[in-house]
């Protein structure tokens, strides 16, 4: 990071004003229109009564938020790292948070968790987070599926942040998606999607078979595969169901 970038960033927090990092810097400016978009995207899907479930919640930053909009709703949460799954279940007592990462099939396996960059870790460890930045360590998690979890709840909304597995997370959910057709919330970069052995066609495909068209979470969109594939810019994106 720039000098003058850390300066600004340090000078953003101090004031609590965001947008000032936003103002000098592509990237911050994207994260911020995409911050900006989820609240609104929340906003616009749930009501007071809905089930939101949100995969890969890390800290409930985006949990948060729906809880607040949804509070009559029953809501999932999944979070593989302990210590990091029982911070949230305590920060959240209404909601039912489960200690597990979610795939396409039930399973142990071996989860890399940075210790120092908690929100980094996955199934496959990312090569771009160093041991001396991360800080890992090797834990084995329970993986379920998004089917096996839901059972007949019916969710409006479905958040995966899972740091490049978002296929297998699709695969394990295709009856939910295609039975209750929430709107779905999901980050995908091709170079975490390719630690698994997969690609942003592939993606598309999953999701397009389901009866979804994508479009990046700040609205562009209907992506057709070629531009869902090309796109390097996009971190965050919207599924939304072709049909009710």
């Amino acid at each position: 990071m720039s000098l003058s970038r850390r300066a600004v960033g340090a000078l953003a927090r101090r004031l609590g004003r965001p947008e000032l990092t936003a103002a000098f810097f592509v990237d911050a400016r994207q994260a911020l229109r995409e911050e900006v978009a989820i609240g609104a995207v929340l906003a616009g899907v749930l009501r007071a009564d809905s089930t939101y479930v949100d995969v890969g919640a890390n800290r409930g930053q985006v949990l948060r938020e729906a809880v607040r909009l949804a509070p009559r709703g029953r809501h999932l949460a999944f979070e593989p790292i302990p210590a990091v799954a029982d911070e949230l279940a305590q920060a959240f007592p209404g909601v039912d948070c489960r200690r597990m990462a979610l795939g396409a099939r039930s399973e142990t396996a071996r989860f890399c968790h940075f210790r120092n960059l908690d929100g980094w870790s996955g199934l496959k460890r990312s090569p771009e987070i160093s041991d001396a930045r991360g800080a890992p360590e090797y834990i084995d998690v329970t993986v379920s599926t998004l089917d096996a979890e839901v059972g007949e709840l019916t969710p409006r909304l479905v958040k995966i942040d899972v740091e490049g597995a978002e296929l297998g997370v699709i695969e394990g959910a295709r009856t939910v998606l295609s039975r209750a057709k929430p709107v779905v919330i999901f980050e995908h970069v091709a170079s975490a999607a390719s630690l698994y052995g997969t690609s942003s066609e592939d993606l598309w495909d999953l999701l397009a078979g389901l009866g979804y068209e994508t479009f990046s979470l700040t609205g562009d969109g209907p992506f057709d595969r070629a531009a869902f594939a090309r796109s390097a810019t996009v971190v965050n994106w919207l599924a939304r169901p072709t049909s009710p």
